[in-house]
C-alpha cells in the first residue's frame, strides 16, 4: 500500500514533507508550486473558466499566491484555515463550478473510496477537472482515474502531473 491513507487521523495530522510551511506536505510549498502557478491562470483564460472549486484545499499555502481572475471557493476534508468549508468528496457530490482542482487528494484514497469521488466530481455537472496524475500509484487506483488530459503540468522525473481534464 505506497500512497494509500485509510485513516481520518493521517489526514488531521498532515505530511511532514511541508516542513514549517505547510502541513500539507510539498506539493502545497510555495518552491513546488511555481509552474502551477504560472499555468493555472493561463488555462483559465484559454478555456474561458471562471469559477474554481478547490475540493482538497489543505490550507490554502500556495493558492493565495496565485494571479487569476476566478470566484473561487475551498473546500477541505480537514479545513485548516476560516472559510475552508468542511466536505467530504467520497460521500457528497462536489459542487458545480467551471472547473474542479483536486490536487494531491484523489491518489491518497482507498480504491472504492477513489472510484465513489471520480464519481462524486463528475455528478457535480462541472466542465473540467485539475487533477493530479501519480502514474507509479494507478495499480492501486481505478481504471477510470487515468483520464485523456487536455493539458498536462509534468511535476517531476517520477511521472507525477497534474492534468486538465474535461469531465
Amino acid at each position: 500500500m505506497g500512497d494509500i491513507v485509510t485513516t481520518l487521523e493521517k489526514f488531521k495530522k498532515g505530511w511532514k514533507g511541508g516542513g514549517a510551511e505547510t502541513p500539507c506536505g510539498s506539493g502545497s510549498k510555495l518552491e513546488n508550486t511555481v509552474l502551477q502557478r504560472k499555468v493555472f491562470p493561463q488555462w483559465v483564460e484559454k478555456y474561458g473558466i471562471k469559477t474554481v472549486a478547490d475540493i482538497g484545499a489543505g490550507d490554502l499555502n500556495w493558492i493565495t499566491h496565485i494571479d487569476w481572475e476566478v470566484d473561487y471557493a475551498a473546500y477541505d476534508l480537514v479545513p485548516r484555515r476560516p472559510g475552508v468549508i468542511e466536505f467530504d468528496i467520497v460521500r457528497n457530490v462536489a459542487p458545480r463550478a467551471d472547473a474542479l482542482l483536486c490536487l494531491w487528494v484523489l491518489n491518497h484514497m482507498p480504491y472504492d473510496d477513489c472510484l465513489a469521488a471520480l464519481g462524486n466530481l463528475k455528478a457535480s455537472g462541472s466542465k473540467y477537472l485539475i487533477m493530479t496524475d501519480r502514474p507509479r500509484w494507478h495499480c492501486e487506483q481505478p481504471p477510470q482515474i487515468q483520464m485523456e488530459s487536455l493539458e498536462t503540468i509534468a511535476l517531476n522525473a517520477k511521472g507525477d502531473a497534474i492534468k486538465l481534464v474535461e469531465l
